[in-house]
């Protein structure tokens, strides 16, 4: 029976394969190539589960994979209780509150109905409890650099790497609500029965992906 890991597929699986290469745990390329999404790697009995971030916690946490690597700002929002092993130092991105450039964060708190669009609803509604405020919040999957544009929310908490997006579509980091980067998770279960045997595999994985 082989051993799964869990990768995210996306901005952060752009970053994480290469960062594999050369190493135990190298994708084998002819299937990455490929539209198949469990990929053998260099070692013999482990092979990696290509998953969308936002399904792969509940991937890990149901004992498919023995452990993972998603974004915090993912993990954060998944209801699934999941052992952080490791944050892994990469991927980094800021939460931040953005909104068609020259608004503030006093003309926000000004409005009588203050609408957020954003897909990360529990990292938001903590910042809004935090600061006292009341907001209807839309959710989006995807595009949320539209919804102050069309008018459908006033601003969106969305992540933010380089900004260029924003600044294409006339938008401004106004406030930074955190910062997020990848971790290495597992389910509790699965580590205190495999831990013996995936230690030296998540050892390899932690060094390939810390590094510069």
């Amino acid at each position: 029976m082989s051993l799964l890991i869990a990768l995210p597929k996306g901005r952060l699986g752009d970053d994480l394969v290469p960062r594999l290469r050369g190493t135990d745990l190298a994708l084998d390329e002819g299937a990455l190539k490929s539209r198949v999404l469990r990929i053998p790697t260099a070692t013999a009995g482990v092979e990696v589960l290509l998953l969308k971030g936002a399904d792969l916690p509940r991937y890990v946490a149901a004992g498919i994979a023995s452990f993972g690597v998603v974004g915090s700002d993912l993990l954060d929002e998944s209801a699934e209780d999941l052992l952080e092993l490791a944050d892994l130092r990469f991927g980094a991105c800021r939460l931040s509150l953005c909104a068609v450039a020259g608004t503030t964060v006093e003309a926000l708190r000004r409005r009588p109905h203050l609408r957020l669009a954003t897909k990360f609803p529990k990292a938001t509604a903590a910042w809004l409890a935090k600061e006292g405020l009341t907001a209807e919040l839309v959710p989006l999957a995807s595009s949320a650099e539209l919804a102050p544009i069309l008018g459908l929310a006033d601003a969106i908490v969305d992540l933010v790497q380089t900004g260029g997006t924003l600044k294409a579509h006339g938008l401004e980091e106004i406030l930074v609500l955190g910062t997020t980067s990848a971790r290495l998770v597992a389910s509790h279960a699965a580590w205190l029965a495999e831990a013996k045997a995936a230690r030296p595999i998540v050892r390899t994985l932690i060094e390939a992906l810390r590094q510069a």
